[in-house]
């Protein structure tokens, strides 16, 4: 009974912690215009490759999402696995820091489609000075947390 009331307390209290802030997506420029009503909500920055590059000092820091084409991925010399992101000529690195030795079966089988299907990946993560740290991946609607690594005792990829 006592586990049964601390499991109820501990969902309860998860609960009050996350979902207390709202997420939304919205552009810089409509932030911009109001950052004060916007300062308690979990803000995700909706922005194509070719604004992120120009802009750059605006999104450094914060919670971006993107969608282009991968041309590549891999960890070759980077200290972590990573993706390229490239349109017109634009190009971001973004990466996972979770997945230094080995990439999460779900992120590489998403990143195998992409090369064999085409289309666009949506990327979501904190934009860093090397890239887009990231948080999630998305392709034909199939999305993965990727800081949450699933288990496998090995796999090889190459």
């Amino acid at each position: 009974m006592i586990v049964k009331k601390l499991n109820v307390v501990s969902v309860i209290a998860l609960v009050a912690i996350v979902g207390c802030t709202p997420m939304i997506k919205l552009d810089i420029d409509t932030y911009l215009q109001n950052p004060d009503y916007y300062k308690k909500m979990d803000v995700v920055f909706t922005t194509n490759l070719e604004d992120l590059l120009e802009r750059n000092e605006l999104y450094q820091g914060k919670e971006i999402e993107v969608t282009a084409p991968v041309t590549s991925f891999g960890n070759w010399n980077f200290w972590t696995w990573y993706l390229i992101l490239e349109e017109n000529g634009k190009k971001v690195r973004a990466y996972e820091s979770e997945y230094r030795i080995y990439p999460d079966l779900y992120a590489l089988n998403i990143m195998h489609a992409v090369r064999s299907k085409g289309g666009e990946v949506t990327v979501r993560g904190e934009l860093r000075r090397d890239g887009i740290e990231l948080d999630r991946i998305a392709y034909q609607g199939l999305s993965i947390n990727t800081n949450i690594k699933s288990y496998r005792p090995y796999y090889f990829y190459y």
